[in-house]
């Protein structure tokens, strides 16, 4: 998925909004749409779209079954206090370096329509306050070949630390090293399985995904970015819709916003709201999202089930 400058992560909130499935929207560039509801996998419909200027305090149906920034930050944390514990348990001094807290959006939803904040943009361009900054960990704790081996399940170089590869069970000091070492142990405790990581179910991640696909080259977004991009062009731009204006490589060249970025980015949020471009895109992706999560309900019930567990056991951790 493509967004301003940066990939979103993969994760935020919970809410599902109910929206109904209709046709499309009136060409009075209000954003609203009237007609009537129609089910099945075709192109979703919309009964209205209310005008919004930013959904960064919305959430999207797909929410409720993947996990948030904050919520896996603080699942590494716990996957980390256990590997330490673990290790302790061997008789071994380990601790994970600690790393500055990394860049993330408030919401899933928050750039995923590119910039919508004419007061941010209007300082940082399409470069999002705070993005500049990167997490550091300072160098990994040096470890010897056998105190390695119980971190991580192996000695082998070609074997993936912590993975279902990793067999674990030689012997330290009197006690049986556990499969992927004290990294697998962890991950085991945390409700993590095989190569699946804390909420990153594979049919929520695609749902997610595709939705966003779909409704980025759907007809309805389609429509109010051709007015989106009128409006740029009375004002000297010339993009085709808001992601291209995001993704512009001239704007990759410099770590702090040029003026013409600025510029160009408070054009692109104006023209977005004079269009309701974030309240048609968003509508249009949560019928999509809708429709899909429908589609997979047994799939996603277990991805539910699985990240409830998964939170309920790193809340046990303290």
């Amino acid at each position: 998925m493509r967004t301003s400058n940066f990939r979103l992560p993969l994760a935020l909130l919970g809410a599902t909004l109910a929206v109904t499935l209709v046709a499309g929207c009136s060409d009075d560039g209000d954003g609203s749409a009237n007609a009537s509801s129609e089910g099945g996998t075709g192109t979703p419909k919309v009964a209205s779209v209310p005008k919004l200027t930013s959904v960064t305090d919305k959430s999207l149906p797909i929410d409720a079954y993947l996990m948030s920034d904050d919520q896996l930050e603080k699942m590494q944390q716990a996957e980390f206090t256990l590997r330490e514990r673990c290790m302790e348990h061997f008789g071994i001094a380990y601790r994970v370096p600690a790393a500055e807290q990394a860049f993330h959006p408030k919401s899933r939803t928050q750039f995923r329509y590119g910039v919508t904040d004419a007061d941010a943009v209007a300082t940082h361009g399409y470069k999002p306050a705070g993005s500049e900054k990167t997490a550091r960990r300072t160098k990994p704790q040096e470890l010897s070949r056998t105190a390695n081996m119980v971190l991580t399940g192996t000695d082998d170089p070609n074997v993936k630390p912590g993975s279902t590869a990793a067999k674990g069970g030689q012997d330290y000091q009197g006690k049986k090293v556990p499969a992927g070492g004290c990294i697998g142990e962890a991950r085991t405790k945390l409700g993590a399985s095989g190569s699946q990581s804390y909420g990153g179910d594979a049919t929520a991640n695609k749902v997610n995904t595709d939705s966003w696909a779909k409704s980025y080259d759907d007809e309805r977004v389609r429509a109010v970015f051709a007015k989106w991009s009128a409006c740029m062009k009375k004002q000297g731009y010339a993009y085709a819709d808001p992601m291209k204006a995001g993704d512009d490589p001239a704007w990759q060249k410099a770590t702090v916003a040029t003026a013409k970025e600025r510029r160009v980015a408070s054009a692109d949020v104006a023209c977005k709201t004079k269009y309701n471009v974030v309240g048609t895109w968003y509508t249009v992706e949560v019928a999509y999202q809708d429709q899909m999560i429908e589609q997979d309900a047994q799939a996603l019930s277990e991805a539910k089930k699985a990240k409830e567990k998964q939170l309920k056991l790193m809340a046990e951790v303290s």
